[in-house]
Formats: structure tokens, C-alpha cells, sequence
């Protein structure tokens, strides 16, 4: 409850903190911020400086601000899948090579 929680609130510290995801915490930082400015911005008439709060800006912002936590949620999931080592990780394609293989780089050492 607590990831999910995080994963909602501030997305990428989610990512960093629970998913070891440090690849995806930038963009998902970004659609983050882009949600929270957007969601500001509302506040004070939107692009279209009208009186009050412009609601289409404001629901674009929550709008980018759910993209992200979705993308958070997803992110941690797939770590965790790989954690577990799952049918689709790619920990598990891995062929460990075996003791009686030749290195395959010796032919080339061969010709020079």
C-alpha cells in the first residue's frame, strides 16, 4: 500500500526508492512535473486567463500527473516480475555458456 501510495503522490521517488527503475525516473519525472505545473497553471486562468480556474488545463495536468503514476506502477512491477524471474524477464533468456565451448573471439585472433 505504501508503493502505491508514493507511486501516486511523487512517482519518480517511487521508482527510485521501490523499483531500482533509475532508467525510467527521468521521464517519468518529467511527465510529473509537467502535470504539477500544469495543474498550477490552471489556478491562475490557464492559457486562456480566464476568471477562476481553467478546468480543461486542470484536467490535462491530473490528466499527465495519472500517466506518470500509472508508469510508475508499471515500472515497479516489471522490476519486481524480474526479481521473481518470471516467464517474460530477460534473466531468464540468459545461456550460461558451457566449460567445453571454445571462446568464439579465438578465430579471430587466429587470422591476425
Amino acid at each position: 500500500m505504501k508503493k502505491i501510495i508514493t507511486s501516486i503522490l511523487c512517482p519518480p521517488m517511487s521508482v527510485c526508492r521501490y523499483g531500482c527503475g533509475t532508467n525510467c525516473a527521468a521521464p517519468i519525472s518529467v511527465f510529473w512535473l509537467a502535470g504539477i505545473v500544469a495543474v498550477i497553471y490552471s489556478f491562475f486562468g490557464g492559457p486562456t486567463a480566464q476568471e477562476g480556474i481553467d478546468l480543461y488545463t486542470l484536467a490535462l495536468g491530473l490528466a499527465i500527473w495519472g500517466i506518470a503514476a500509472v508508469w510508475a506502477l508499471l515500472t515497479m512491477s516489471g522490476v519486481e516480475e524480474d526479481r521473481c524471474n518470471g516467464i517474460f524477464s530477460p534473466l531468464s533468456g540468459k545461456v550460461a555458456p558451457g566449460e567445453d565451448e571454445s571462446d568464439p573471439l579465438d578465430e579471430i585472433r587466429k587470422a591476425h
